[in-house]
Parts: structure tokens; sequence; C-alpha cells
């Protein structure tokens, strides 16, 4: 019988990313079991820590202290979650007890468990979007952006796809994880299984579901043989059997990426964790520009749905809104809904000095905006401007009209028409059928029964002129998003757009654009042709952790000692062992004080979207 335990602290702290050996006590002997949840002392203080058992052994060097308890004995760390777990923690360079926090709801012995779900036979006919050629593998498919109606309702070609794709797996005796951006998404799979009759095989994880409700769930898919998990990004970490199917749609949304440590997005975590018997799929109805280099390497098959393009015009850079845009939407008001689209909420999304023009700046360094018609407030720390830092002058002048102030705009030439706005924070109800506009901000646009007969998008230069250098991609990904929304035989206009790019989109060259940006970021060598990673620490750690990735061939891209940061650029290849060196680096560096709170003593993030 073994008598020693190797655990894994469920810790974020990277100095605890190892295994602990600890003796076990003789009335745990016959208990004890690799994955199991359970209590141990853990330094001088012997503080309780809860960690998971990694491997049992007759013997150990090390151990001095025992188990405290086991506090789960079902196996809640399998071999294969580990493994996944441990392969991201490596590559992201943070503790793997952040990522056990992250995947393993925490323990609630006063919460009953869900029976395990009983699979059956799924005979469902159900509408297939057309390809171009039949589904490898490992597939990135550019959807048409159109709905498609099934069972009396409209819902995007790409909810056909993941649930047909994963009905193909269900009949193999295969699970499958369909990872979505928003709640809203996983709505329209919840509805659609709901009308083919196949809710009953599904698990539905939504976003800020109670501590409770997740812990049941993460029980009930780890017991049962079978079923269709469906969830934002943190589904990919649940423990199904017979892993089958990993799909992903609109994989470069922010919602799909981890804003904080362990800073990874969802796209690397399905690589990851899609091993050689389980089948990828990604969705989206435009190219990001990461898929279109996975293409180009041959990793994933390229495909597209087959449908009629959609019906897009533009107009040249002037006007804000010309009289393209004022007829689409006074033609189109009686044949339903209108979707008037720009990328910024408020009354003015910027505000300038009156007397000597500059853009009112705040003293903590943030621009002032509007809110609404009466408020000036900076975007920082909401502090209310009094007078301009650069020359005193109390009075200001609007910039770039918000979405608010399009509203009361749009309310002046429609006099007539019901008119909502539509932001994060604001969610219109009681749409009507016609004679109604929706202003909305990216991401923010109600789905309506029968889809919008029209869509104005403004301010594409705004847009375009977002100070990253895949602007482009993302407001192609925001437009996209909002056409999705239209009618089958709705129109779009596109207000002030280039003649170059405004030609792409009316005639669907979706992914000849991707290409062109993959090209373009070879010769800069950029993301995604290369990899990057930005660095914060003291000086002294800052200079350690810079030399040790240089010493595995990253290259500086620039080192500000005095800020304490840096970013390094490296290959795909070099990062395996460029991560394995600043872990090293992370591990032995203190804590370093910020803002009056502790913060670690390397601060690393791959991959940083931020950066450039």
């Amino acid at each position: 019988m073994s008598r020693f335990a190797s655990v894994l602290a469920k810790s974020p702290l990277i100095q605890l990313d190892r295994a602990f050996d600890y003796l076990i006590p003789e009335v745990m002997e016959t208990q004890i079991a690799i994955g199991q949840e359970v209590i141990f002392p853990l330094g001088r203080s012997k503080k309780a820590q809860v960690g998971y058992i990694s491997a049992l052994s007759d013997t150990s060097e090390f151990a001095t202290a025992s188990i405290t308890s086991i506090q789960d004995a079902s196996e809640l760390l399998s071999t294969r979650l580990f493994e996944f777990l441990r392969a991201v923690a490596d590559r992201q360079c943070v503790a793997l007890g952040e990522l056990l926090a992250l995947a393993i709801p925490d323990y609630m012995s006063t919460v009953p468990r869900l029976p395990a779900i009983e699979p059956r036979d799924l005979e469902v006919d159900i509408l297939v979007p057309k390809l171009d050629s039949p589904l490898g593998s490992r597939a990135a498919v550019l959807t048409s952006a159109r709905q498609l109606e099934v069972a009396g309702t409209l819902v995007p070609d790409w909810s056909l796809l993941l649930i047909a794709n994963a009905l193909g797996a269900h009949s193999k005796g295969k699970s499958s994880i369909l990872v979505v951006p928003e709640r809203a998404d996983i709505d329209i799979i919840y509805d659609l299984a709901q009308r083919l009759g196949i809710d009953d095989q599904f698990v539905f994880l939504k976003p800020s579901q109670k501590k409770s409700s997740r812990y049941q769930l993460f029980h009930q898919i780890k017991e049962s043989q079978i079923l269709i998990v469906v969830g934002t990004r943190s589904a990919i970490f649940a423990p199904v059997p017979n892993l089958g199917l990993i799909a992903v749609h609109d994989d470069s949304d922010d919602s799909l990426r981890d804003q904080g440590s362990p800073f990874t997005n969802i796209r690397d975590l399905a690589l990851i964790r899609a091993k050689d018997d389980v089948e990828l799929l990604f969705t989206a109805p435009y190219r990001s520009v990461e898929l279109q280099r996975l293409v180009s390497i041959g990793y994933l098959s390229d495909h597209k749905v087959l449908e009629a393009p959609l019906r897009i015009s533009y107009s040249e850079p002037g006007l804000r809104m010309d009289e393209s845009g004022f007829k689409i939407v006074r033609e189109n008001l009686d044949r339903g809904p209108v979707l008037v689209l720009l990328p910024r909420k408020g009354d003015s999304a910027s505000v300038y000095c009156a007397g000597c023009g500059d853009k009112l700046t705040c003293s903590c360094g943030g621009h002032f905006w509007q809110p609404d018609a009466t408020n000036t407030q900076c975007r920082l720390c909401n502090k209310h401007f009094v007078s301009c830092t650069s020359c005193g002058s109390r009075n200001q002048k609007k910039g770039r009209t918000g979405s608010n102030r399009t509203v009361a705009e749009l309310g002046k030439t429609f006099p007539n028409t019901a008119i909502s706005e539509a932001t994060g924070e604001k969610k219109p109800t009681g749409l009507k059928s016609k004679n109604q506009i929706v202003v909305a901000t990216p991401g923010s646009a109600p789905r309506v029964p029968k889809g919008y007969s029209a869509v104005l998008i403004l301010d594409s230069d705004v847009w375009l002129s977002r100070q990253t250098l895949n602007a482009q991609q993302i407001a192609v990904r925001d437009w996209m998003e909002a056409l999705e929304l239209m009618a089958p035989t709705g129109r779009a206009v596109f207000a002030g757009l280039p003649s170059e790019l405004g030609n792409a989109l009316s005639l669907g060259q979706l992914v000849p654009m991707a290409k062109a940006a993959l090209v373009e970021a070879r010769e800069l060598g950029l993301p995604p042709a290369m990899r990057i990673c930005s660095l914060q620490a003291l000086p002294e750690t800052l200079e350690l952790a810079v030399s040790a990735a240089k010493s595995m061939g990253a290259t500086a891209l620039w080192v500000d000692e005095r800020a304490g940061s840096a970013l390094i650029k490296f290959s795909y290849n070099q990062g395996p062992a460029i991560a394995k060196e600043l872990r090293v680096v992370a591990i032995g560096a203190t804590a370093r004080t910020q803002g009056g709170t502790k913060r670690r003593g390397l601060r690393v993030v791959m991959d940083d979207p931020q950066a450039l």
C-alpha cells in the first residue's frame, strides 16, 4: 500500500508550482487516490491549503508532514485535464495552481450533485450549411454572416455548423465542447437545441453562474459518458469524458481572452487541448490573421459556407451620414427595424478646448468625454472638467459624435420613428417590428425575430484609426458581427469607407484580406508571424528576465528600466524554452509594491494584445 502522496497546491503563487510530498495517514491508505482534492499543511505556519493528489509512491525523501483530510474523494483532476493545465501553465509562464482554480470549482459539501446525463441516440434532421469542400478534422470555416430559417426562426449559420458537428461526434460516442463569446450566443444554441428536442444531451455553462451551480455542473459533466458542453471561454476547462470535438466561434472576440492572469486566449487553449483524437473547428464571419497563419502552415483546412453574398454598398469618406445613409434608413423602415452601428457611446466621444483647440486632458492623464449632454468627465478617474490644463480656458467644444447624440440627431431627422440606444449598459426592450431605429455600439445590438431590414455603419474612420496594429481586423470583426443580424433580404451601407476596403467587403474577399495582413506581419516580424511577451518588474529582475530570454533567442523590442517594463519577440519554436527561462526568474523574484499593493515579482504576459 502506498505511504506517500505528491500534492499540487491550488495556489496562484508560482513559487508553489511544484509537487509536495506528504505522508498518508493509515486511516486514509485505502481511500486515497490520484485526482482527489485534499487538505494539507503548508509552510512553517502549517496553514491549511487545498491541493490535488498527482501521484502515489512507497518512498519519499522529503515527506515529513501528513495530509490533513480528503475533501473530495472523486477524481477531480483526471490525467488528461492535468496534462492540459500543465501545458497551459508552462506556455503562459504562470502557476499550475492558478489554472486549477479556474478549472475546478470550490468544494461545497452542502450542495447536492446532479445526476449524470444518460446518453441516447440523436436522430434529428438539421439544416447543415453547404460548404465548398468536406470538413477536415481540423478546420477553419468562413461563415456567410447570414441567418437561415430553422423550425420557424432565424438562426446564424455558424450555430447550425456547431450543432451538426457536435451531433456527429455524439453519434461516435464522443463528447464536444462548443465555445462562444457571449451569453446571447449560448442562448442561440440553447433555443435551437430545444426546438430540435435534443437539449437533454447538452450542458450550458453560462457566465456569472452561482458557485453552487458551477459546482453541480462540473460534477455532472465529469460523471456523464457522452454530452455536449456549451459555454464561454471557461468551458474549455470542462472535464468532459471521451472528448472528440472542440469548436470555437468568433475566435478574435475580446471576451475569449482573459484580461488578467493567466492571459490566455481560447484559440491557443483549444489548440493545446485538442489531441490527435480530438477534432477542431473554428467558425467566424471573418478570417482572423491568427487562423490564417494556421491555415497557411497546413495545420487547419480552409472552408467557407456557400451562400449568396451580402448586399453591401459603401460611400467614400466625406460626410458622416450622406444621402445614401439617409436613403437606406428611409426606404427600409416600413420593412422592419433598422440598425445604425457606430464605435462609441455617450454624447461626445471626445471634447476639445474652445480656447487653444487642444483635446481636453485630465491631470491623471485620461481624456475628457461627454457620457451625456450635461456632463464632461475623465474616462479614467471620472473627474469633472473645470478648465483646460494647457491654457486655463473653461470653454469647450464637442468632438466626435457618440451614440447618445446620434439618437438625438436621428430623432430630428425621423420624427415619427421609434429610436432606441443599445450599449453595454443600455439594453432596449419592446422593439417594434417596423418604423424602429436601433443605434448600437459594437456587440450591443439586440437580435430581432426577423432580422434588421437594413444596417447603416457610421464613423468607419474611427474604427480604422484605433492605435493598434490590428485596427482593421477589429473593425471588420465588429462590422461582420452586426451584418449577421440582418434579415436574409437586408441591405447594408458603410458611410465613409475607403474604396479598397469597401470593394473587398462588398465582394466578400475576407480571406484575401487576412492573407495580405499575414504577409505584412511576416515582413515586419510582428504577431502573429512571431510571438511577443511583455514583462514588468523591478529593474534588477527585469534585466535578469530580458537576459534570460535573449539567451534563448528572443529579441528585445524595447526595454524601459525606469518604468520597469520590456517587450520581447521570438519565434513559435523558441517559445517553450523562453517560457521555461522566464519561469526560473519569476520563481526567484520577490514581490514588488505597486500602488500600495503587493504585485508579482515578475509579471509575464504572453502574446500581449495591448503591447502593440
